[in-house]
């Protein structure tokens, strides 16, 4: 029979956290967190303890993990973020909770190049209000809040008519597309104006550790 002692000795801290963030073990959650080096480190699919969390709609545990400070925007092997995720499950309540904390509205996952927006379940139950909420995000973003945004990482320009900006940075965004470009808005951060990648911002600045 196997102790308490030789099971912590079998299973990793990340291991554990990113089970009892899918089974919903809340007090596991708390106290294994401490002993993991990188929370939001992922599995050798990208899955995250949050992916898991907000996947179970296990709500308390992802209010947790995003106080705690993981990252908001971890993708899996194919692009999908949290968001992604909460979208599929028609959560608007997550998916507000992730906005909230700084996801990336406008990440896209690698085969199919989705947004969060385009992932909601139409054939399931709370469809329109999650479509509603973050196709309305998307339309928002860059109008409200008088045009200001938060980047959400470091972006260094690589050409004359872009800004860099570091994670954190608000940007007043100045015009959403142009004739040339719907990807890149003309935005301005202190004196200077230019083009930004629009999937690298969001509406909030993210939760820092």
């Amino acid at each position: 029979e196997r102790t308490g002692h030789n099971l912590r000795v079998k299973f990793n801290p990340l291991a554990l956290l990113l089970d009892a963030s899918l089974e919903g073990e809340f007090d596991l959650v708390q106290r294994i967190i401490y002993e993991v080096d990188d929370p939001s480190k992922p599995n050798d699919e990208g899955i995250t303890p949050l992916h898991n969390a907000v996947c179970a709609g296990h709500h308390h545990i992802v209010k947790f993990l995003l106080d705690f400070g993981v990252n908001v925007n971890a993708a899996d092997s194919d692009g999908w973020t949290p968001l992604h995720c909460a979208a599929s499950c028609n959560s608007v309540h997550l998916c507000k909770l992730l906005v909230e904390s700084g996801a990336a509205i406008f990440a896209s996952t690698i085969s199919d190049i989705e947004t969060a927006a385009d992932k909601c379940e139409e054939m399931e139950e709370g469809y329109i209000q999650c479509s509603q909420f973050l196709y309305g995000v998307q339309e928002k973003l860059g109008v409200m809040n008088k045009g200001i945004v938060y980047a959400l990482w470091d972006y260094e320009a690589q050409n004359n008519d872009e800004l860099s900006f570091h994670e954190g940075d608000a940007l007043t965004i100045l015009r959403r597309k142009d004739d040339n470009e719907t990807d890149w808005w003309w935005a301005r951060l202190n004196d200077k104006e230019g083009y930004v990648p629009k999937n690298l911002l969001g509406l909030y600045p993210r939760i820092k550790p």
